[in-house]
């Protein structure tokens, strides 16, 4: 386990909002304003900023539709995925298609996510405390009927092949009734109401959200469980900048409405075109953007789900200075060994262990190496890190506690020695903890030397 000082519990999690593109709605008064650019955010960046033509027509939608329909109270919002998963967002792509897709095109899907999901976030990127930059979008996973589909497989694209069955067939029979899923063990979708919940493998084994292809799918839905359209739009599509339908339904993921009754839209309708009126802009509008501004302003005052104090660059704090969080589970973990059956995903899994010995989820052992073994946490952005709690494994075999160990942070060159490192205990049964100046830092490393013949776990 690894902690940083004061960074948020991501113990976050929203109504579902769908919605189906079937045409063009008229043009909005002042449609002459449609293409002013949206004023630029700064570090100090403040809802007063918002300018005046659109203050009414954005207080008027949060009051009388999100706060009324309760868009925003489920905590599994596009923002309660981004705070739990420290500025990434985790995608499965569920293939309900009877296409082949190349491995060019599968990256360039993955690719495609990140554009459309930043062509939102980056007009919040130093608005009014929300603490990150670009946010990382991966793909951990293809949901689909037949594997043999994915051309080019490679070694490290995780594919899932079960199978529900499409109620939406029965009533639309060209659409296949086989809908392939991903398991809801890595679903955040399914867990996020749990705060203790403790993902198979870790954090970065979870999906946020489904992209959802479906073959002869018309227009498009959206929600906190992702974005479904057709698989030839999504094909059609994949290189353009800016994809409208993709875009609209990201907005839903954000708490974001439909306007397609008169009675759903301002009183005097809208000063400027937005994307979330289905076939009135195809990008996102100034209007588009002071909406998701506004509402996250008016989120961030719950601190309990979202902590309001940032570190600058480095994201949230917990606003408990002397609390810190385990971040172990946002890190991709290596080691110079793992024997063929233990699991390296035990040293960062976020389970607690009873004892030393304690084999009722996955343990990281070594044995037969012995000598100076390592493990090893990569983040995906830079944190900081003033204490490590190691739980050791000792099985009463060929497994004991080191003799010695040191922890070294990759200083973007080398590794070097954390300073003042307090602790550096070996004791069984219990968490060692141990205190250090400290250290920005992207990676961070634990060199154990072994106890004589015997090798190292933890």
């Amino acid at each position: 386990m690894i902690n940083k000082k004061g960074m948020m519990r991501a113990s976050l999690s929203v109504a579902i909002a769908s919605s189906l593109l079937t045409g063009n709605a008229a043009m909005m008064s002042a449609a002459s304003l449609e293409n002013e650019r949206a004023v630029v955010a700064t570090c100090d960046s403040t809802l007063a900023d918002m300018p005046a033509y659109l203050k009414s027509s954005v207080e008027w939608v949060w009051k009388n539709r999100i706060l009324t329909e309760g868009s925003t109270n489920r905590k599994n919002l596009i923002f309660d995925q981004i705070f739990a998963g420290k500025g990434t967002l985790n995608y499965v792509i569920r293939w309900q298609s009877s296409k082949p897709v190349t491995l060019q095109q599968r990256q360039d899907i993955a690719r495609m996510l990140g554009l459309q999901m930043n062509h939102w976030t980056e007009h919040l990127q130093g608005y009014d405390g929300w603490p990150y930059k670009d946010i990382k979008v991966n793909v951990v996973g293809w949901a689909v009927a037949d594997p043999s589909l994915l051309l080019d497989k490679q070694p490290d694209e995780v594919v899932y092949t079960d199978t529900i069955t499409d109620v939406l067939a029965s009533e639309q029979p060209e659409i296949p009734a086989a809908l392939p899923v991903a398991p809801n063990g890595i679903s955040r979708f399914e867990h996020f109401s749990d705060p203790d919940y403790s993902y198979p493998g870790g954090l970065d084994k979870r999906f946020d959200m489904y992209l959802w292809a479906t073959e002869n799918f018309g227009g498009g839905a959206g929600g906190d469980w992702g974005q479904r359209m057709s698989d030839e739009y999504v094909l059609s599509t994949v290189n353009t900048d800016e994809i409208e339908i993709t875009e609209h339904e990201i907005g839903h993921g954000f708490g974001l409405n439909d306007f397609y009754e008169e009675h759903e839209r301002p009183p005097g309708g809208f000063p400027t075109n937005t994307i979330m009126w289905a076939g009135n802009s195809d990008h996102i509008t100034d209007w588009d953007i002071w909406m998701l501004r506004y509402t996250w302003s008016q989120l961030k005052q719950d601190t309990s789900r979202f902590p309001s104090t940032t570190n600058g660059d480095e994201g949230p704090i917990d606003t408990s200075p002397d609390e810190n969080v385990n971040i172990a589970p946002a890190a991709k973990v290596s080691t110079s060994y793992t024997s063929p059956w233990e699991n390296v995903s035990a040293l960062n899994d976020g389970f607690d262990p009873t004892s030393s010995n304690d084999r009722s989820h996955a343990v990281y052992g070594n044995w037969p190496e012995t000598g100076t073994q390592w493990v090893q946490y990569d983040f995906d952005q830079e944190q900081t890190i003033s204490q490590t709690d190691v739980y050791w494994f000792k099985d009463g075999s060929g497994i004991d506690v080191p003799k010695s160990y040191k922890i070294k942070y990759w200083n973007g060159q080398g590794w070097s020695n954390v300073k003042q490192a307090k602790g550096l205990g070996t004791a069984v049964d219990q968490y060692n903890t141990t205190t250090l100046t400290p250290v920005k830092t992207t990676k961070l490393k634990i060199e154990m030397v072994s106890r004589g013949s015997a090798s190292t776990g933890i």
